[in-house]
């Protein structure tokens, strides 16, 4: 709901602009000069392109764990290193997503953080995966997160967090967005340089 109202605000913002503007447009014969119709074509253009950024962008919101997997499993697909952040890895309980993850594991492209290692995580080690455990801390951080392309320039990480009403909402950042997207690398670097 918040995120409809910032696109309708921004919004308003453009076509009270473009409102402003109607009075020396010369509306009235129907007849745009060349500029008035490239200011008209920018207004649409934007409008279209924030509307499709602002969809984009937005948090997935999922509502049962075939869902939740089929967002997973397309997320560790992608090509570059992974590098994920888990409590235990139960969301692993697919063959198709755990032949990925093991496939990843082949490649070197695995990295997993967790408490203790688990029979899964122990084949992906022997596999090639770099496991690191942080069952020294007597903490469990609530944290959970997937990075995918991790070290490249077009890292992404997808954090996720429940709702008010139980739904699953996953949430992406970029290197450029926000601080999100930082603490939760430095907590990976952190659980990798345990001793």
């Amino acid at each position: 709901m918040k995120k409809t109202l910032i696109i309708l605000a921004n919004i308003s913002t453009l076509i009270g602009i473009f409102g402003f503007i109607i009075p020396f447009l010369k509306i009235e014969d129907l007849h745009f000069t060349l500029l008035q119709k490239v200011f008209l074509g920018i207004i649409i253009i934007v409008c279209i392109s924030y509307i499709i950024y602002e969809l984009c962008s937005s948090p997935k919101k999922y509502k049962n764990e075939d869902e939740i997997n089929k967002y997973m499993r397309d997320w560790v697909k992608k090509t570059g290193r992974t590098v994920i952040f888990t409590r235990d890895m139960s969301w692993a309980n697919n063959q198709q997503i755990q032949n990925d993850l093991i496939n990843k594991a082949r490649s070197n492209d695995l990295i997993i953080c967790l408490p203790k290692i688990t029979s899964f995580t122990q084949r992906l080690k022997n596999e090639g995966a770099e496991i690191y455990t942080y069952d020294t801390l007597n903490f469990t951080p609530k944290s959970r997160f997937t990075f995918i392309n991790y070290g490249s320039n077009s890292s992404k990480v997808a954090i996720g967090r429940k709702d008010d009403k139980h739904n699953h909402i996953i949430t992406e950042y970029t290197t450029k967005d926000t601080i999100e997207y930082f603490l939760a690398e430095d907590l990976v670097n952190i659980i990798k340089n345990l001793p």
